[in-house]
């Protein structure tokens, strides 16, 4: 078997990038130490709770989300949107954005102390606000924005109204997203630090428990699937681990929070020790580190595991031993213990007993094409005829063996399907991808990189062309299986709204789709003018709302809905209405 790189060479090669990477690891963990509340609490501060409901959690802070933690809290606010919010300290309103996704309508205010409060998926902000922001976006005829304040504009007093909780952007219900972060852009566990209290009397869950077995091949770590725990000894291999899916409960909500503290112990030794505290926003992506990535992508679920990856830049608030594997020297009988804990210190076991049996587990891993070898703190660079693959350093949590050839079917006339690492791998950054295709200049401006995902199934990856190389380029955030795709088809747009319609509400309602390279933008006129159409992505609604659209009542009305993917196809409806 070949590689690109043999043993001896990596060993040669890693000892300038490795110490370079080291050095910026250790910078980075000096600098966001993991938090220490007890002797860091800010007693100076003090919050208002910004609602006026019941104090009551859909989401807290540190919860495993995709591809980040939790950075706040969610408040309940009943199950529908209006609920007033209130300023939770004095201070000015320094930014306000508005987008289809992520938070929304959001607030955010700055505090004298230099802390900021955020308050996300607004359904409405308070009138003043309401109208500035308006008059911004028809001036630059963009529904999106973001907009910074001086703190002349909109000062604001401790308990001041600033507008209502709602269900915009990437929301899952109405509620209001709430941040505090520090003086340092920081965001604050605001339970953990004290500025908020609530009872919580109730122990974490166990949803489930299994367990990895591990083996090394010319140095390189692969993980296999074992299952779950049966009553009586669990087997397992000499080397293995354990990956712990935990939420915590609260009386008064059905929520599945977030669990602040991990345990692993074999016999009386701890292996693996997790404390969460607060994580800097730009190491959100080493939540896929943690968990169990594999189960992540298979199945949708998501496991704390044991085994400590090298490049893990959570480390500085993982205590381990000898990375968290469970290592069975012997086939004697041991005791496995798991607890886990939220931030009130209720606490929740789970004891087994384990026991070594290599002859379980003997061709568990399967043999696969490896011809290529990533090394985790080394840039890779991988270059076959029509296929090109750029690693940075820094992008691999551990070393993996990768094969990269093309597969025998093809999914589109302009490129083979290349077939480069796997999606169950996680990356902390982009890798490029770079395929050779033949493309006819009429559809230079419709072609993009593709996934190929299971069934032929493609998806948006992006790109550009280069003309020289005949090489469809993009930066991609995971593995897998890609080839170059055209779209042609425009998007749709749809609406119950007839042609010489009569409109008694105050609202125009279309949805739109796109069948492959996704939504870019749209434009809606009304008698020849832009107005202000609202975009939910997560419902593919656009939302005109007609008492701001600056049209007179009772007569009739011209509308224009232009709609781009991003491949340039255009759709367009036009409709008459009297309103």
């Amino acid at each position: 078997m070949k590689y690109n790189y043999t043993f001896k060479r990596v060993m040669m090669l890693a000892g300038v990038v490795a110490l370079s990477f080291f050095g910026t690891l250790v910078t980075r963990l000096h600098a966001h130490p993991c938090h220490d509340y007890s002797e860091s609490r800010d007693t100076t501060v003090s919050f208002r709770y910004p609602l006026e409901v019941p104090m009551s959690l859909s989401g807290n802070y540190g919860e495993l989300r995709s591809n980040h933690f939790h950075a706040g809290i969610d408040f309940r606010v009943g199950g529908v949107v209006g609920a007033p919010i209130y300023a939770a300290a004095e201070g000015y309103i320094s930014r306000v954005t508005v987008a289809p996704s992520g938070y929304g309508n959001a607030i955010y205010i700055t505090h004298p102390n230099g802390y900021m409060t955020v308050y996300g998926h607004m359904h409405c902000f308070a009138d003043e606000v309401a109208e500035f922001v308006r008059g911004r976006q028809y001036e630059q005829e963009s529904f999106r924005q973001d907009i910074s304040f001086t703190p002349e504009q909109f000062p604001v007093k401790k308990g001041q109204y600033i507008g209502k909780a709602g269900n915009t952007g990437s929301s899952g219900g109405p509620h209001l997203h709430f941040e505090i972060r520090d003086e340092d852009g920081q965001h604050t566990d605001a339970f953990a630090r004290g500025y908020y209290t609530i009872k919580d009397n109730l122990p974490p869950i166990f949803n489930n428990v299994v367990f990895y077995g591990l083996e090394h091949k010319d140095g390189i770590p692969e993980s296999y699937y074992i299952g779950m725990p049966k009553y009586g000894v669990i087997n397992l291999p000499e080397e293995s681990y354990v990956c712990i899916d935990a939420v915590d409960k609260q009386e008064g909500t059905n929520a599945k929070l977030a669990v602040s503290e991990y345990k692993v112990y074999l016999d009386s030794d701890l292996i693996f020790h997790f404390t969460l505290g607060e994580v800097p926003s730009e190491w959100g992506r080493d939540i896929n580190s943690l968990i169990e990535f594999k189960q992540k992508v298979v199945r949708g679920r998501t496991y704390v595991k044991s085994y400590v990856e090298p490049g893990n830049l959570l480390q500085d608030r993982i205590v381990h031993k000898e990375r968290g594997v469970i290592s069975l020297q012997d086939t004697l009988r041991h005791k496995l213990r798991i607890e886990v804990k939220d931030i009130a210190q209720n606490r929740a076991v789970r004891n087994y007993t384990v026991k070594r049996a290599d002859s379980l587990f003997v061709g568990k891993l399967k043999d696969t094409l490896k011809d290529n070898c990533a090394v985790w703190f080394l840039p890779n660079i991988y270059s076959r005829e029509g296929f090109k693959l750029g690693m940075p350093v820094g992008v691999l949590y551990n070393s993996i063996f990768m094969h990269i050839d093309t597969l025998e079917n093809r999914i589109t006339p302009f490129a083979p399907v290349w077939s480069a690492g796997s999606g169950r791998v996680a990356l902390r950054s982009s890798v490029s991808v770079g395929i050779e295709c033949s493309l006819p200049d009429s559809l230079v401006s419709k072609a993009f990189l593709a996934h190929v995902y299971n069934g032929g199934k493609l998806g948006y990856a992006g790109g550009k062309y280069d003309p020289q190389s005949r090489m469809m380029k993009a930066n991609v955030l995971s593995l897998g299986n890609f080839t170059v795709a055209v779209d042609e088809v425009a998007p749709r747009i749809t609406s119950t709204l007839a042609n010489n319609a009569v409109v008694k509400g105050n609202s125009l309602v279309f949805r739109i789709s796109d069948n492959l390279s996704g939504i870019k933008g749209y434009r809606v006129e009304i008698d020849g003018h832009w107005v202000l159409a609202e975009h939910d992505a997560k419902t593919r609604r656009v939302i005109v709302p007609l008492q701001h659209a600056r049209i007179k009542k009772g007569v009739k009305h011209s509308l224009v809905f232009e709609l781009e993917d991003n491949c340039g196809n255009v759709a367009g409806m036009k409709r008459n209405f009297t309103w």
